[in-house]
C-alpha cells in the first residue's frame, strides 16, 4: 500500500486516543482547565456514568469569545508560547490537547463569560464545529460532553459499566481536590449529590475525604514540612497505630499534580522505618513543590510522570522529615483490662477465671520461690513468679492517707490518649529490679515502666550507629564482584546505601567498587561488602540488616543479668530518647499508673 496523508478526523481520533481513554480522562483534563482559570467553585455532573453526559461548571475567568472559535483546535493552549515555558510549568494543563481532543469523540459544548462579559457558547460535533451564539452563564465557564465514543463502539466496548465508570470520575475529583482546599468541589451523578468538598485546609479536606471509609479522625494525622533552597515539602500523614496493607494511600504531589513515583512513595515507607510492623504502610499525602526548572512533566500524555532533576536529594530530604517529625504514643492498658476476668487477648475466647487457672494461695507462691531461688529444679509450672516482685508493687502501692485521698478526687481520666512521651521527665526515677531476666522495673512520675532490656539496648545501639555518620572517603576504593541480580538491584538502589553512608560505585558488569563509609563501619569493611553482596530489598530490609550485622549480637538479651549500675545507665539513655521504639518497630516498654495497679489488687 502507498503512503498517504490521513484523513483529519482519522488523525484527530488517533491522538484523542492518547489522551482520553474513559469519562474520568475527560474529567481529569475539565477539572485541570477550571483550576488554571482560577475557579472557586466546581461542580462535576455524570449521567449514565459520563457516557451520556458530563457537565463540567465553573466559576473561574472563563473564555473570550474570540479564543472560543480557537479552543478546541489542535494544540491551542493560552498557557505556552515557547520552549522555555515547558520547564517554567506553574499550570497543570500546557499541551493545548484536551479539548481538541474530547471534540473528536463526542458532542462539546463549551458556554462561557469572560470575566463577566456577554456570554457565548459553541458547540463541536465529533469535529464539526458549528457557528458561535450569544448564549451561557453569567460567570465562569459550563463544558457539557455529550455521547462520549458514540461514534466509536469499538471504544465503549472496553468501558466498565456506569457505576465503576463513575466510580472513576470522582476518585479523579477528589484526588484533584485533595491538592486545592481553597476550592470547593460538588460531584453529582443523575442529579444526586454524592460528594461536597467545601473549602478548608489541607489536613482537613483529606482527612474528610478519606474517613468515610477508613474511620480517621482529624488527631490520627499530623502535618509535617521542611523547606529547603530549591523545595519544599508537605505532608498530611497518619499516626503509625493507623496503617494498611498496601500502599494505596501514599500519594504524591509534585507542584499539586498529582505523579505516579515509586522512589518517591518508597521515601514515605523508609520515613516511617520501623514505626510500622513489616507488611504495613502509612497513610501519607505528600506535597512537594519544586522549583519548575527542575521538573519536567511532559513525558506522559495524561501527566501522570514527572523527571526530577533533584531525586535522590528530595528522596532523602522525605525520609528525613518524616523521621524526625512523625510521634508514636506510648501503649499502657485501657480500663477493661483490669477486671474480674483474666486479661483477654482479641485471638481467644472470654472465659471466666475461676475456669481457667488455681486460685492463688500462700502454698503457691511458695512453690514458685523454690523455683524462683534454684534455677536447676524444674517447676511444675514453666514460668515461675518472683514474689520479691510482689512485695515491691505493695511497697509502691503504699501511700500516705492525703495522698489516697487526693488521687481519689483527682478527676484525670487514667488512659488519657494525650499521653506525651517528651513531656516525660528525664531525671528522677527509681530502679526497683530485673524481672525474669527480661524486663528493667522502673518507677518514676507517679508511674510504674517495664522496660524490655534488650530491645531498649538494641534502640540505644542503634541510634549511636546513625549519629556516628561521619563518612569517610577509602583512599583506594575496594573492588568486589556480585551476581547479575545483586548488580541489578545496585543499577536501581545505590541511594538506599547513599542514605545509610556508604558510597557504592559501579567499575563495569558485575564489578563495583566501595568508595565511601561511616567511620564506625571501618572495623568490619569485609563483612560490609559481604552484606552487599548478598542482599536485596528495601531501606528498611537493608538498614537493619546492616544494623544487625554490627548492633545485634552486641545487646543485652534476654536472660543476661543486669547488674544494678549497667541497668541504670540503660534506663538514663532510654529516657532519652525520642521514641520508645526498637529497630524493629516494637515499642519496648509499657506503663501503669497509681490508680490501674490498686485497681489491679482490688483496692478501690
Amino acid at each position: 500500500m502507498r503512503i498517504h496523508e490521513l484523513n483529519k478526523l482519522v488523525a484527530q481520533r488517533i491522538a484523542a486516543g492518547e489522551v482520553i481513554e474513559r469519562p474520568s480522562s475527560v474529567v481529569r483534563e475539565l477539572i485541570d482547565n477550571s483550576i488554571d482559570a482560577n475557579s472557586t467553585s466546581i461542580t462535576v455532573k455524570l449521567k449514565a456514568g459520563g457516557l451520556e453526559e458530563i457537565s463540567i461548571i465553573d466559576d473561574g475567568a472563563g473564555i473570550n469569545k474570540d479564543d472560543l472559535e480557537i479552543c478546541t483546535n489542535s494544540h491551542t493552549t493560552s498557557k505556552v508560547s515557547s520552549i522555555e515555558d515547558l520547564y517554567h510549568l506553574k499550570s497543570m494543563g500546557f499541551r493545548g490537547e484536551a479539548l481538541y481532543s474530547i471534540a473528536a469523540v463526542s458532542k462539546l459544548t463549551i458556554s462561557s463569560s469572560y470575566e463577566g462579559d456577554l456570554a457565548h457558547t459553541i458547540i463541536v460535533d465529533n469535529g464539526k464545529k458549528s457557528p458561535i451564539i450569544p448564549n451561557g452563564p453569567d460567570k465562569g465557564t459550563i463544558i457539557k460532553v455529550e455521547d462520549l465514543f458514540l461514534e466509536i463502539p469499538a471504544r465503549r466496548q472496553f468501558l466498565k459499566r456506569p457505576s465503576t465508570e463513575a466510580t472513576m470520575c470522582k476518585n479523579v475529583l477528589i484526588e484533584k481536590a485533595l491538592a486545592y482546599s481553597n476550592i470547593e468541589f460538588r460531584f453529582y451523578v443523575d442529579d444526586k449529590l454524592i460528594l461536597h468538598l467545601p473549602k478548608t485546609n489541607k489536613q482537613e479536606r483529606i482527612v474528610n475525604t478519606i474517613s468515610s471509609k477508613n474511620k480517621i479522625i482529624l488527631n490520627d494525622t499530623l502535618e509535617l514540612s521542611a523547606t529547603y533552597d530549591r523545595f519544599s515539602l508537605y505532608a498530611v500523614a497518619a499516626l503509625p497505630h493507623i496503617k494498611r496493607s498496601d500502599r494505596s494511600n501514599i500519594k504524591i504531589y509534585i507542584n499539586n499534580r498529582p505523579i505516579q513515583n515509586y522512589a518517591l512513595v518508597q521515601a514515605v515507607t523508609y520515613g516511617y522505618g520501623e514505626l510500622l510492623p513489616g507488611g504495613s504502610y502509612p497513610y501519607c499525602y505528600l506535597f512537594i513543590d519544586v522549583d519548575p526548572t527542575l521538573v519536567d512533566f511532559n513525558i506522559h500524555p495524561a501527566k501522570r510522570e514527572a523527571k526530577l532533576r533533584i531525586q535522590s536529594e528530595i528522596h532523602h530530604s522525605i525520609v528525613s522529615m518524616i523521621q524526625k517529625q512523625m510521634i508514636r504514643p506510648i501503649p499502657t492498658l485501657d480500663d477493661t483490662y483490669f477486671q474480674n476476668d483474666l486479661p483477654l487477648s482479641q485471638n481467644y475466647e472470654k472465659k471466666e477465671y475461676q475456669n481457667t487457672s488455681k486460685p492463688y494461695s500462700s502454698s503457691y507462691f511458695n512453690k514458685q520461690k523454690s523455683s524462683y531461688v534454684n534455677e536447676n529444679i524444674i517447676g511444675e509450672d514453666p514460668n515461675p513468679i518472683n514474689p520479691d516482685w510482689f512485695e515491691k508493687a505493695k511497697e509502691i502501692l503504699a501511700k500516705p492517707k492525703e495522698v489516697l485521698e487526693s488521687i481519689e478526687k483527682d478527676e484525670t481520666k487514667l488512659n488519657e490518649d494525650n499521653f506525651e512521651w517528651d513531656k516525660i521527665s528525664k531525671v528522677d526515677f527509681k530502679y526497683i529490679g530485673q524481672a525474669f531476666k527480661l524486663f528493667l522495673i522502673v518507677e518514676k512520675d507517679n508511674e510504674l515502666f517495664l522496660i524490655d532490656q534488650h530491645a531498649a539496648h538494641e534502640r540505644i545501639l542503634f541510634n549511636e550507629i546513625r549519629e556516628r555518620q561521619n563518612v569517610q572517603k577509602l583512599l583506594f576504593p575496594i573492588n568486589f564482584e556480585v551476581e547479575r541480580d545483586v548488580d541489578n538491584y545496585l543499577l536501581q538502589n545505590t541511594d538506599i546505601y547513599a542514605n545509610l553512608g556508604i558510597e557504592l560505585n559501579r567499575e563495569s558488569d558485575l564489578l563495583w567498587s566501595l568508595c565511601s563509609i561511616p567511620t564506625i563501619y571501618k572495623p568490619i569493611e569485609s563483612k560490609i561488602i559481604s552484606f552487599i553482596q548478598n542482599n536485596t530489598g528495601d531501606y528498611k530490609a537493608i538498614e537493619e540488616g546492616l544494623f544487625a550485622v554490627l548492633a545485634c549480637h552486641s545487646a543485652i538479651r534476654q536472660g543476661d543479668i543486669v547488674e544494678d549500675k549497667t541497668a541504670i545507665c540503660l534506663i538514663e539513655k532510654v529516657f532519652e530518647l525520642e521514641e520508645p521504639v526498637c529497630p524493629h518497630g516494637r515499642t519496648f516498654l509499657i506503663r501503669f499508673n497509681n490508680e490501674e495497679l490498686k485497681r489491679a489488687v482490688g483496692r478501690t
